[in-house]
């Protein structure tokens, strides 16, 4: 009978651990944790200086010239859903700031959001790229 049980616990330990292994799998093959890439492109006729951050992490300061891009990827929270980043732009005597990737708000297309830079504001590029939805800077 005492064999039988201890049979038991190791059949189940090893279950576990196979349950366990299947699951880090699936967390290292981007199951749960899917990376998003957010590109900015500079819209503008003069250059723009950018400077991106989130809580943890400062991608420092880049030069866009007209129609040049930006690109920053990262895993977003998947639980509490509070991934934040904001970026700085600048240009000749203008100075804004905008969220430039807030997770409740931005559902991006594949992981991929793609936003315009333009003197009034960012604008997010939708399903149709001839009417990109436009926000105020912060």
């Amino acid at each position: 009978m005492a064999a039988l049980l201890e049979k038991r616990r190791v059949l189940l330990l090893m279950s576990l651990i196979l349950v366990t292994l299947q699951m880090m799998i699936g967390v290292v093959s981007g199951a749960l944790f899917h990376q998003t890439n957010v590109t900015i492109t500079n819209t503008l006729s003069q250059a723009v200086t950018i400077h991106c951050q989130d809580k943890d992490t400062d991608k420092g300061y880049h030069v866009l010239q007209p129609n040049a891009g930006y690109s920053l990827s990262f895993i977003p929270n998947p639980i509490f859903k509070r991934t934040l980043w904001y970026c700085s732009f600048g240009w000749t005597e203008e100075g804004h700031n905008f969220d430039i990737y807030v997770q409740k708000r931005d559902k991006c297309q594949n992981g991929i959001c793609s936003w315009l830079i333009t003197e009034n504001g960012p604008c997010r590029v939708t399903n149709d790229p001839k009417n990109p939805e436009c926000f105020p800077w912060n």
